[in-house]
């Protein structure tokens, strides 16, 4: 699964602008992602990955400033997970 294609489609959904706006240098704050998007985004992503995110890795997202940087958390964290399934 290509995570990076996933956030973007899932940030274009959510913040109801074009997928081609949405690029890993784009700022959240430019893409009108805002607290509330910001959780639809992270459930909506764990909805696709069908795991949940640990608690230190949204500990990890509030510093979060550009897709990429977001991308790279979730790298990160979905990597981590292993086999623990979303409950």
């Amino acid at each position: 699964m290509d995570l990076t294609r996933e956030l973007h489609e899932s940030i274009s959904r959510i913040c109801e602008i074009p997928l081609d706006v949405v690029s890993d240098d784009a700022t959240l704050e430019a893409l009108g992602v805002d607290s509330l998007a910001s959780a639809e985004i992270m459930t909506d992503m764990e909805i696709r990955v069908g795991r949940d995110l640990p608690v230190d890795a949204l500990r990890r997202l509030a510093g979060a400033r550009t897709v990429g940087d977001v991308s790279t958390v979730l790298q990160q964290s979905f990597g981590e997970l292993g086999e623990r399934p979303l409950s």
